[in-house]
């Protein structure tokens, strides 16, 4: 019976020191800016993400050109939004604004998550649509999903526009006027026009209410390695004497499985299958970048779970052989 309690008390130990290591991670990632930076920061040297970029801000800016200018300032005005547009990337402002729209995105999860947590209710987020903005919907301001806000790319865009235009009689006040326009355009909800859901994590395959519950609990990693700690020293005191080795070649495996099974589940990820356009290109950057920031854990759950598991192996060992000794004399 002991060693049975030993066991059980083994196994829950494991499993709740590998949920301490993912949780910290987890907050690290939600809860401070420099993770999603190390994550994020190389989309923006995906070439699909950089083809993609220009052509969605160009739309953008074009559809708040004012209806009321004649035709031809209308076609002059599109080529030169998509001349200021097609360099965007190319600039040097470019990574400042970057890692300015990965900051927001980050904020803007975590205030989605806070919501659906106060106000207790948790809708299925709709998948982005092509790359299309979201236009500051009801249900995108409550959407559970990551949407991205590229609000400060649209501004390095209106400030390039303005420059190449300021020497332009009213230059500068077209520039203000789109501005003004966008800033319109984001409706009550203050989200901007270019916020592309990603539908990370894919509504379909994970309930938003547990995305919920799992964030708003992420501060407790520490009480999971504590109580990881008490119930492994428990589970050596309920061991027979002969078999002080067992919980902790139990407690090891647990651990090992734990990493084997989050390393299989981070493989699996892809984006939502209806994903298209731009939303597709910046979701399949975002959860390679995932996977980079999170292997490495795997890979210690598992190396640290075999060392434990080994170290209870040659506790057993001696223990037995102390044991052997012993009778033999």
């Amino acid at each position: 019976m002991r060693t049975v309690l030993s066991i059980l008390l083994a196994v829950l130990a494991g499993l709740l020191a590998a949920l301490s290591l993912v949780g910290a991670r987890a907050e690290a990632l939600v809860y401070t800016p420099g993770p999603l930076q190390q994550i994020a920061a190389p989309m923006s040297e995906d070439p699909q993400l950089r083809e993609a970029l220009p052509g969605e801000i160009s739309s953008l800016v074009e559809d708040q050109l004012p209806e009321e200018m004649p035709g031809f300032a209308q076609s002059a005005a599109s080529r030169l939004v998509e001349g200021v547009a097609s360099g965007l990337v190319e600039d040097d402002r470019f990574p400042a604004a970057w890692s300015a729209v990965l900051e927001e995105t980050r904020l803007d999860w975590v205030s989605r998550i806070d919501r659906l947590a106060t106000e207790g209710t948790t809708p299925a987020g709709t998948s982005g649509a092509g790359g299309a903005a979201d236009g500051g919907g009801a249900e995108a301001a409550v959407s559970g999903t990551v949407h991205l806000q590229a609000a400060p790319l649209v501004d390095l865009g209106l400030d390039r526009m303005a420059e190449a235009i300021s020497g332009v009689p009213g230059g500068e006040a077209v520039a203000e006027m789109l501005r003004e326009g966008m800033d319109a355009g984001a409706g009550e909800t203050g989200e901007s026009l270019l916020s592309v859901d990603l539908a990370v994590p894919d509504p379909d395959t994970v309930p938003m209410d547990a995305v919920v519950l799992v964030v708003d609990n992420l501060y407790r990693w520490p009480w999971l390695a504590g109580t990881a700690a008490v119930l492994t020293l428990l589970a050596l005191w309920a061991a027979p004497r002969r078999r002080k080795g067992t919980p902790l070649f139990i407690a090891g495996l647990a651990v090992l499985a734990a990493g084997g099974v989050s390393r299989w589940a981070l493989g699996r990820m892809e984006p939502a299958t209806d994903l298209q356009g731009i939303a597709r290109v910046a979701a399949e950057s975002l959860l390679e970048g995932i996977r980079d920031y999170a292997m490495p854990d795997t890979l210690i759950l598992i190396v640290g779970g075999g060392v434990v598991a080994a170290l209870g192996l040659l506790v057993g060992l001696a223990s037995g052989l102390r044991s052997g000794g012993r009778t033999g004399h």
